[in-house]
């Protein structure tokens, strides 16, 4: 028996393999000890080939769930594969999981075996209204639900990342119950403000991984936010100082997580991160960025700029070059 769940929406795909798992796990083998997973990036077809020929152990079938073997097959593999998926053994259950489009599988022979079969539909993005709806299900699926004006102010706000979407509703749903009420207005606000806390994040590993093309684009992001010109530049003099302290700790060969926590004051995670991303800088490189970012600042409280913008548009084209003087 072959179970076939494959699409973008990775998110709901994996939600209907998880129930696929839970139901041969109550119904067929409560041990689990008949369950295999394999992964198609780091094993071997040989490997699929080995556990569809494993009898099951004291049950009537196995569960062998294969993610990605499609995608990551080659030629030679994709052929062979195709061929095995005509030769699974009645006591075996393959359930085949691809993060893929159909589209993107298209060149894949046991894609093309398998599309034409009767297995669920392409887990594709869902449209507006679609989604919509998926919402409001997922929040009653938690035990509460939107109210008219919560629902308006989400929407907008959602994208079409399923997988977002279901962590932006766990923390709503923990405000509403809390709360007592529904999901209103002002709780996705709040979303929306740890939302651009993470995009600030996201905006200075972009800086710390000397990524300037993904830097400029976080930054406009988080400017059309409405975060402003002075806050990003502040946040940026901090960011470089820790690079810079974890430089310099790296020459004295003492630059390990918990001693930069210690030096800066920050969380161990934080530490290993400015740590890691100190290494796409030299030294002086980080001085002169770390100078040029004190005076920036200072020129910035005079009134010494033009507009605020360009001395963030500078400082980019300064972490772009190869070496900073």
């Amino acid at each position: 028996m072959i179970l076939f769940l494959y699409g973008e929406d990775s998110y709901r795909s994996y939600r209907k393999l998880e129930e696929i798992r839970a139901k041969f796990l109550r119904d067929i083998d409560p041990s689990g000890l008949n369950v295999t997973e394999l992964d198609g990036e780091k094993s071997e077809l040989g490997d699929l080939q080995a556990a569809l020929a494993s009898a099951p152990f004291l049950a009537k079938k196995r569960l062998i769930v294969a993610k990605g073997f499609l995608a990551a097959a080659g030629k030679k593999d994709g052929e062979a594969l195709a061929a095995q998926l005509d030769r699974v053994p009645e006591d075996s259950i393959l359930v085949l999981h691809e993060r893929a489009s159909g589209a993107d599988l298209e060149d894949s022979p046991g894609y093309r075996k398998l599309k034409d079969g009767k297995f669920y539909p392409e887990f594709k993005p869902l449209g507006p209204k679609e989604l919509q709806a998926w919402i409001v299900a997922e929040a009653k699926a938690r035990g509460v639900e939107f109210s008219n004006e919560g629902l308006a102010a989400y929407v907008p706000l959602a994208g079409t990342d399923a997988w977002k979407i279901s962590s932006e509703l766990d923390v709503l749903s923990a405000l509403a119950r809390a709360s007592g009420g529904k999901i209103v207005p002002e709780s996705v606000r709040e979303i929306a403000h740890l939302e651009a806390e993470e995009s600030i994040f996201d905006f200075l590993d972009a800086i710390g991984t000397r990524r300037p093309d993904l830097a400029i684009q976080k930054m406009e992001n988080l400017l059309q936010q409405g975060e402003t010109e002075v806050s990003l530049l502040s946040r940026l003099q901090g960011h470089v100082r820790g690079l810079l302290v974890a430089a310099d700790l790296a020459v004295l060969g003492q630059a390990t997580k918990d001693r930069l926590a210690r030096e800066l004051g920050v969380h161990p995670f934080a530490a290993a991160k400015l740590v890691s991303q100190s290494r796409y800088y030299k030294p002086h490189e980080l001085e002169a960025l770390y100078v040029w970012l004190i005076d920036a600042d200072e020129k910035l409280k005079r009134g010494g700029w033009p507009k605020p913008r360009l001395a963030l548009d500078l400082f980019l084209a300064r972490i772009a070059e190869r070496s900073v003087a």
